[in-house]
């Protein structure tokens, strides 16, 4: 299929990556002022104009994504945006056990206030992967430390004797605990991306351990994938949402890449044709699946992941083996999220979360769907451009 026809102008998309980078440096999204400076917050709430909470989870992204930006363009600037970031990470979030507490409130009123001590494994995976990225560029031990303290924590305490991940830690309550009413609540699948941060931190420590936990969390969750590619979020309910889906196969693509291991390899690309294959007439995909019903509203951080999984699962990073009409149908939608006509730098240059399951638009500029979008971008650019994309097995944020 000729590219010239169906490429978005390179210029836009040139000028919206920039636009969004600059949002995530210069708008506030990452604290500079006293003991929170450093830290990434969730998202920008207008109406209110507040942040919402301090987000470990999204910290942990944030060291990625700037080591991402890093390695494309070699600005140091970057590093020192995510040292910031860890710093605080260490010095604030870091439990005593070895785990990342959840989040720490700047609006009071925050409905996510019950997760104030609360430690999750997925969020801990994701902050371990970046922790060693930036790491292996600054050669600055106290981040090795950090990172195996958390390392360890995961492999001697959130991963059971069948090998499923036990996803919640109640500092309080001094236990983990388990349940179907959210997907991050379950032990699923998702937790690929643990595996991830353990693989990488097996890259610079060559300790064992953390490769064969890796290993068992990513063949553990190819159990919930079925036939036709899905894999299921709620398991005692069998539905999927589209979001951890992705992060289903982000996991097992950053592991399978990294060990050339043909089975976690061929479950991503499988997972990423099933939610291509659902994409509907208006070129949105399901958020959530049921019982073969499909809730269409868009949530835009499962938007940008399904585009980025379409090239990773490619034979050639600068090409897609998939219907590249389809991706451009999820470029355009992506770009309607973005704000680029504000002049208020709080919300220049964001994109937008998307809609909730009843279809509430949700205006706050969000950190992490900026996050997946820049890569998402960054990556049909290359395409449109026939260029390589420069990202490895740990990049993925």
């Amino acid at each position: 299929m000729g590219k010239k026809k169906l490429d978005l102008n390179s210029n836009k998309l040139s000028k919206s990556i920039e636009s969004a980078v600059d949002w995530l440096v210069k708008s506030g999204i990452q604290n500079t002022k006293s003991h929170k400076k450093g830290s990434v917050n969730a998202w920008y709430d207008i109406k209110r104009k507040k942040y919402s909470f301090i987000y470990s989870e999204i910290n942990g992204y944030f060291l990625t994504m700037m080591v991402f930006l890093y390695n494309n363009t070699k600005d140091k600037k970057y590093l020192d945006y995510a040292i910031l970031s860890a710093n605080w990470l260490i010095k604030y979030a870091l439990h005593k056990n070895g785990g990342f507490k959840c989040l720490f409130l700047i609006d009071k009123k925050s409905l996510h206030a019950f997760k104030q001590n609360q430690i999750y494994s997925f969020d801990n995976g994701v902050i371990l992967n970046g922790l060693v990225s930036l790491y292996k560029i600054t050669k600055k031990n106290y981040l090795l430390k950090s990172a195996i303290k958390c390392g360890n924590w995961i492999t001697n305490y959130c991963i059971d004797k069948n090998d499923y991940v036990k996803p919640v830690y109640d500092v309080s309550e001094n236990k983990f605990f388990e349940s179907d009413k959210e997907w991050s609540l379950t032990s699923s699948s998702y937790h690929t991306k643990i595996a991830t941060g353990l693989i990488n931190l097996y890259s610079v420590t060559k300790q064992k351990k953390y490769l064969e936990n890796a290993k068992k969390i990513c063949n553990r969750s190819l159990q919930f994938q079925t036939k036709n590619g899905r894999f299921i979020s709620f398991p005692f309910r069998g539905g999927t949402n589209a979001h951890p889906h992705c992060y289903s196969a982000e996991g097992l693509w950053c592991v399978g890449t990294y060990l050339k291991e043909k089975k976690y390899l061929k479950a991503s690309k499988k997972a990423t044709k099933w939610i291509l294959s659902k994409l509907n007439k208006d070129g949105k995909i399901p958020r959530l699946y049921f019982k073969e019903k499909m809730i269409f509203h868009e949530r835009l951080d499962a938007v940008s992941q399904v585009i980025r999984l379409s090239f990773l699962n490619s034979s050639k990073q600068n090409n897609s083996d998939f219907d590249i009409r389809k991706i451009k149908k999820l470029i355009n939608l992506l770009l309607k999220y973005q704000n680029s006509k504000s002049n208020n730098i709080k919300i220049k240059g964001s994109f937008y979360w998307g809609k909730t399951s009843n279809g509430k638009q949700m205006k706050h500029p969000n950190s992490w769907v900026t996050f997946f979008a820049i890569q998402a971008l960054f990556m049909y650019r290359n395409y449109a451009n026939d260029q390589k994309l420069k990202i490895d097995s740990f990049d993925l944020v």
